[in-house]
């Protein structure tokens, strides 16, 4: 049997083409496991670093955090709010005491003082 017989013979399995490793597969396997392990790096990476909820890691919208109870001064007298009115869910990335205070001034007429357990906002 001629060589060139024996080569075509085992590039065919029954009629069908026996592929073989090429490098443009070699080349995509290669990125989609650059791709796997960037993603599992990162939050492994960051993962235990602080104990709130943060940006990029696998705990990022597990943690909920107790949000502090604002009492709104008024006019007329002290009004309790209820954090579901103004947002949707307490995350632990944002800063709900940076933001909170100055907003319930806007929003609530006649606000004087907003209070909460560490602090107060004047209006």
């Amino acid at each position: 049997m001629p060589i060139t017989r024996v080569y075509e013979t085992r590039q065919t399995v029954y009629g069908v083409a026996v592929s073989s490793w090429r490098r443009s597969k070699v080349v995509a396997l290669a990125a989609i496991g650059v791709f796997l392990a960037v993603q599992l790096a990162i939050p492994m990476a960051r993962y235990g670093e602080v104990d709130r909820a943060q940006r990029f890691g696998w705990q990022m919208f597990s943690i909920g955090e107790q949000a502090p109870r604002f009492v709104v001064e008024t006019s007329t007298g002290n009004r309790e709010i209820d954090l579901d009115d103004y947002l949707a869910r307490v995350r632990g990335d944002i800063d709900i005491i940076g933001l909170m205070p100055a907003h319930l001034c806007e929003v609530i007429p006649g606000a004087i003082t907003v209070t909460w357990q560490d602090g107060s906002h004047p209006c």
